[in-house]
């Protein structure tokens, strides 16, 4: 694993959002939800990139028969 720089920042947050993001991620502190909340937004931005890039491209064939619309 890649070793990156840590960086000190203040913001002013919803302490609700990160109870909320701190449950949803299963994080034990606030620090590991907020980066683990900022991966999934990065993750979720590399993944509509790759679909739009193979969008329209390949053929799917439905297998169970359904006529599309």
């Amino acid at each position: 694993m890649q070793t990156t720089e840590k960086v000190r920042k203040q913001f002013i947050l919803d302490p609700d959002k990160i109870r909320m993001v701190k449950k949803i991620t299963h994080a034990a502190t606030e620090t590991e939800a907020i980066n683990r909340a900022l991966d999934m937004v990065i993750a979720n931005a590399q993944i509509q990139k790759t679909l739009v890039a193979v969008k329209g491209k390949g053929k799917i064939e439905d297998t169970f028969g359904r006529v599309s619309v």
